[in-house]
């Protein structure tokens, strides 16, 4: 399994100034299994996660360090998990993410349907 943009820079600085996984996990108010699930992509990172990660290291790391860490958070946030789809829906993600980088425009119907779609427990 391959740590996130955030999961790499996290660990990087934790192991710059010899920080321990527990002790940044215990400041954010999380589980050590939980960090380590954000850091995999296998949790959701949140708004509130980075702040809490970036309060962490504050006083230990410099301002570029700091950027770097919102920088790969912000990227990891931009990840999808698909591990968890069927086949047929992992290629439509695909799919539709390859037509976007090649700078197609979803269809109009497309853009209703994903506006007017609820998130799971909301």
């Amino acid at each position: 399994m391959k740590l996130t943009p955030f999961g790499e820079a996290a660990r990087s600085l934790r192991m710059r100034f010899d920080v321990s996984m527990k002790s940044m996990a215990d400041f954010m108010g999380i589980s050590s299994s939980h960090l380590s699930g954000i850091e995999y992509g296998e949790k959701r990172l949140s708004a509130k996660h980075i702040d809490c990660a970036v309060a962490f290291f504050r006083d230990r790391a410099s301002d570029e360090e700091i950027a770097k860490l919102r920088r790969a958070a912000e990227q990891s946030r931009d990840m999808v998990d698909t591990s968890k789809l069927n086949p047929d829906a992992r290629g439509l993600v695909a799919a539709f993410a390859r037509r976007l980088q090649e700078g197609d425009t979803p269809t109009s119907e497309i853009r209703e349907w994903i506006t007017n779609r609820k998130e799971p427990g909301k």
